[in-house]
């Protein structure tokens, strides 16, 4: 029962990833609609037989018959748009961002509805053909036709709304912000994930313990990583966190007061992490910066040359870093571990330089990109008044050469200039 409880937040994240399958919700909607379409089977004894014929119901028929040819082709249609605005999403914003199209809730579900519709369609006519359902399981089946029909006009109204905006550029940037937004919000909450905050380097006495894979840490189980802690009586401190990148080299943890040989040990330890070939947005804020931060260099690339989508990656990047008003204090839940948080440098770092590399040149974006730091360091000059300024010099040494009025650089000088480092 312990071991089951250990397992419990990867189990959920897990089943979270499961989720945002296609096939999933698929499978979920064509099982409800065999289901569906088998009851009237069931339940043809409670109505009486002359019921049906009053009100229509031996069309039934030829409704499933249109209802299964037109869902089929719908079907295949839609599946030739996703796969077109996935592919467009890829090349004209990044690869990183087409996970959340692949994952939208709206189009799954209209997806799922359109196969689960022709599947009921498909199984009800099987058994009318049985002649299993008699008159009275018609009339069943009739008025949960009618309700598949209405399912299916919402669910088409919805996905002509929808294709008006999957795919484009725009949408995939407001996708991906709302995503690095949530993250943050979950990570401000607690930003040192209900640990002890690590501060300095861990004592020399520590064991390492070292990845056996290489990838990026999707998930980090606190609960179990702390029962295990409890378990063996040790002090953890973490040197690796959500969104980073290991691999055999890499030092994952250090471990304080390991009386038995650790070996035996690392393996579990070790399975409190979740490690997969890509970066995920719910534990890691910084990926979802680092995909906007993609989008804006697509953008600036000769081949694109739209800086107005990089100005509007600065902005999501604003909104996002914004909520980052102070520094909180930490909510100890797991007191045996220690762990590292992001920092303003960090995000920064990984947000905003890429632009200021990729677009040197663009008065415009650099202007921009310098207002958007001074903004950070005044709504929040303890959090981001060092970073700011740091990046903020950095970004005017790669303008320097490449802007080409001196009263352009000037300007850039003079905004960088109002920035007050604490």
């Amino acid at each position: 029962m312990a071991g089951s409880a250990t397992d419990i937040s990867q189990l959920r994240f897990r089943l979270k990833v499961l989720s945002r399958k296609v096939w999933v919700r698929v499978a979920a909607f064509a099982v409800l609609g065999v289901i569906t379409a088998t009851a009237g089977a069931a339940l043809k004894g409670l109505i009486p037989d002359s019921l049906p014929g009053k009100i229509g119901a031996d069309a039934i028929e030829s409704i499933l018959q249109i209802l299964a040819s037109s869902m089929l082709a719908v079907t295949t249609f839609s599946l030739s748009i996703l796969t077109a605005a996935y592919a467009n999403a890829g090349s004209s914003a990044t690869p990183r961002a087409t996970g959340l199209l692949v994952s939208d809730s709206v189009s799954q579900t209209v997806l799922s509805t359109f196969i689960g519709a022709f599947l009921f369609s498909l199984v009800s006519i099987i058994l009318l053909k049985t002649g299993i359902y008699g008159s009275s399981g018609r009339l069943v089946l009739f008025a949960v036709t009618l309700l598949v029909v209405l399912v299916v006009v919402v669910s088409l109204l919805r996905w002509i709304d929808e294709l008006g905006r999957i795919g484009l550029v725009g949408d995939t940037l407001a996708r991906v912000a709302e995503a690095g937004a949530e993250a943050m919000a979950q990570r401000l909450k607690s930003p040192w994930m209900g640990a002890n905050p690590l501060r300095g380097a861990p004592p020399e006495d520590a064991v390492v313990i070292r990845s056996d894979q290489v990838g990026y840490v999707q998930h980090l189980d606190m609960a179990r990583l702390s029962r295990l802690a409890d378990k063996t009586g040790v002090l953890v401190y973490m040197n690796a966190i959500p969104g980073d990148f290991l691999s055999p080299a890499s030092t994952v943890m250090r471990v304080q007061g390991v009386v038995a040989d650790l070996g035996s040990l690392s393996k579990e330890f070790l399975a409190c992490l979740t490690i997969r070939d890509s970066r995920d947005y719910e534990q890691d804020p910084r990926h979802g910066l680092q995909v906007l931060s993609e989008i804006g260099q697509r953008a600036l690339s000769p081949a694109v040359n739209d800086p107005g989508t990089a100005i509007l990656a600065l902005n999501h990047m604003l909104k996002i870093l914004s909520k980052w008003s102070e520094e909180s204090l930490p909510e100890v839940e797991y007191p045996r571990i220690f762990l590292q948080s992001i920092s303003a440098a960090e995000l920064l770092e990984e947000a905003v330089l890429p632009l200021a590399r990729d677009g040197a040149g663009n008065f415009q974006l650099q202007r921009h990109l310098q207002q958007t730091l001074l903004a950070l360091s005044r709504i929040s000059p303890q959090v981001y008044a060092e970073a700011a300024g740091r990046t903020s010099r950095h970004a005017l040494a790669l303008a320097a050469e490449a802007v080409a009025l001196k009263s352009h650089r000037a300007e850039l000088e003079s905004i960088s200039g109002l920035i007050v480092i604490d």
